[in-house]
């Protein structure tokens, strides 16, 4: 059954009258908040605040507006659109934190480890190359170009950076095979002296 009053309100809401959003955020807000809050998994809630989800799923409510009013005919279906539109977007980052390799929240560590009755920082180890492994590239950079020229050794360092075979053409102005045989040649004698 159609709620006439609620529909009104809806289309004022729907035609930027600020005054009948509101009127739904009062209306609505906390049922959202409380049905995020019962659908959001314990392993998730130290990455999210509930009140993330609440926002998402009222820009998910703004965006409905545009496109059909019937699921808003009364405050009983609003809610349930409100509940399904919460289910889901809690669903999303949960699959998303538990089921990839690059957002696993069980893969992550707390900066701190409980010794005793203190906290202390963990030990985070670096990206940085170590002291020892920057002495080892050095080593083998310069045997790598060792016998080269300057431009051939540039050659190589500018591949080494990534360039492809043509840019490094384009930069120094030469041919692209004449590129592509330095660093060929350059391969070959690193293979022979290991």
């Amino acid at each position: 059954m159609i709620d006439d009053d609620f529909v009104a309100l809806i289309d004022r809401a729907k035609s930027g009258d600020s005054a009948a959003f509101a009127l739904l955020l009062q209306n609505f807000e906390n049922d959202v908040r409380m049905m995020v809050r019962v659908r959001l998994p314990r392993v998730l809630r130290s990455e999210f605040d509930s009140l993330d989800f609440v926002q998402a799923v009222w820009q998910s409510v703004l965006i409905q507006f545009d496109e059909d009013p019937a699921p808003f005919a009364d405050p009983g279906r609003m809610r349930n659109y409100l509940a399904a539109v919460a289910r889901n977007k809690v669903l999303e980052q949960y699959r998303r934190k538990t089921r990839t390799k690059k957002y696993a929240v069980d893969r992550e560590e707390s900066l701190y480890v409980r010794r005793g009755k203190y906290d202390e920082p963990r030990e985070i180890i670096g990206s940085d190359p170590t002291p020892s492994q920057e002495a080892q590239a050095r080593d083998c950079w310069d045997r790598l170009i060792e016998g080269s020229g300057p431009r051939d050794a540039e050659i190589i360092a500018l591949r080494r950076d990534g360039l492809t075979f043509q840019e490094i053409a384009d930069r120094l102005e030469i041919h692209e095979r004449t590129v592509r045989r330095v660093v060929e040649s350059a391969r070959v004698r690193w293979e022979t002296r290991r």
